[in-house]
């Protein structure tokens, strides 16, 4: 299935807020830099022992676009799988649990491409993100210092970044070096980035 938004070389990803579960809309990149149309939208399945998100075309939901959903049950160190809406496998992607203690790392696997590590691009701002939680005044008030994750294949060529940028809501720039990249599991590996990350 080709996307028609395969060729862009940046997305904005925003939360929505609401209760209980988690949400996403999925912006192109507009000429001023900010929001431009809406290309998909994402959601957390509710009441899953297996960590489910899919991937639709708007907030209808009524056309699926890809889907990614976790081997074991209630792990943070799970693997992840994307599948395309016709199945295909797109890729995995796994929190790998001991390197993140200090430095947040994930790990990206796609058909017929190198292995990629993603990695929080300072560790002075990872160390002072893992803090920040145990100030009572300043953490409970003041949102989170921002993070950044660049992904670099076996080789050292980069093939995603997701940036969180400080905005009211979670708002990430995602850019995409690599041509070869499917968009749709960029923005599965994206919102994971949110939704499963602080575990």
């Amino acid at each position: 299935m080709t996307m028609p938004f395969q060729n862009e070389k940046q997305l904005i990803i925003r939360q929505n807020f609401r209760p209980i579960v988690n949400q996403y809309v999925v912006h192109l990149v507009g000429p001023d830099g900010k929001h431009g149309p809406v290309i998909a939208f994402a959601q957390q399945k509710r009441g899953k022992l297996k960590e489910e998100v899919i991937l639709y075309t708007d907030d209808t939901k009524t056309t699926e676009l890809a889907r990614f959903k976790a081997r074991q049950m209630l792990d943070i160190r799970a693997q992840h799988d994307v599948t395309g809406v016709e199945g295909g496998n797109l890729g995995m992607f796994a929190k790998d649990f001991k390197k993140s203690l200090l430095r947040s790392t994930w790990h990206l696997e796609r058909p017929d491409a190198p292995r990629a590590t993603g990695q929080e691009r300072s560790l002075a701002g990872a160390i002072l993100r893992r803090v920040w939680g145990f100030i009572p005044v300043v953490g409970a008030w003041l949102p989170a210092p921002t993070y950044h994750f660049d992904f670099v294949d076996e080789g050292g060529q980069p093939v995603l970044t997701v940036e969180r940028q400080m905005k009211l809501r979670d708002q990430y720039l995602v850019s995409l070096p690599d041509s070869t990249m499917d968009r749709r599991l960029a923005i599965c590996v994206a919102v994971a980035m949110d939704a499963i990350q602080n575990r």
